[in-house]
């Protein structure tokens, strides 16, 4: 039959990751999605900040790029006007026109980049949670101004699976270890 080993000792019980949960922007916590000691899975909402400058900013970046588009038509059909008139049209004025065209044509990837970077922001305003585990202690609460330079974090998630059980154990009970493995 079986005869189980038994030893004593000292040890902890912890998580294989373990991850304080910061800000990546700066506001005002408009709602908590979690509870102290809740299961949250990766990717659950568990943070809400203000997203309403950030939904301004993207807003104007988009703004701005179709104002961009607009005037880069425009200059297009002044570069096709310019060609057409061939030589009643001086080289000078065909050539800006083409630079005019290029920068346009610049600035709406300049554009396309800033409404990238405005959607980031905007996607920071909502926090999710990294990885699946046990929520710690709630940091913050509702109405506080949270800044992304800050080290405290918001919560602190602590993976439960898999877990790590950490001891010590005396060198004479090795052997007995190492058989029951």
């Amino acid at each position: 039959a079986d005869f189980p080993v038994y030893l004593t000792g000292l040890g902890t019980v912890q998580g294989f990751n373990t991850v304080q949960v910061r800000t990546r922007v700066d506001g005002q916590i408009n709602r908590i999605d979690f509870q102290e000691g809740q299961l949250v899975k990766a990717g659950d909402t568990l943070v809400e900040i203000d997203p309403r400058p950030f939904q301004a900013a993207f807003d104007q970046a988009k703004a701005k790029k179709a104002q961009d588009e607009a005037n880069l038509a425009n200059a297009n059909l002044d570069l096709q006007r310019y060609t057409r008139l061939g030589e009643f049209a001086t080289r000078q004025q065909t050539d800006t026109q083409r630079s005019t065209v290029a920068q346009l044509t610049a600035q709406i990837a300049a554009d396309d980049a800033a409404i990238d970077n405005a959607q980031t922001q905007l996607d920071y305003a909502t926090i999710k949670a990294p990885i699946t585990g046990i929520a710690g202690l709630r940091l913050v609460d509702v109405g506080n101004i949270v800044n992304a330079v800050t080290q405290t974090g918001i919560v602190s998630i602590a993976q439960i699976e898999p877990i790590a059980v950490i001891f010590t154990a005396a060198e004479d009970q090795l052997p007995d270890i190492q058989a029951a493995l």
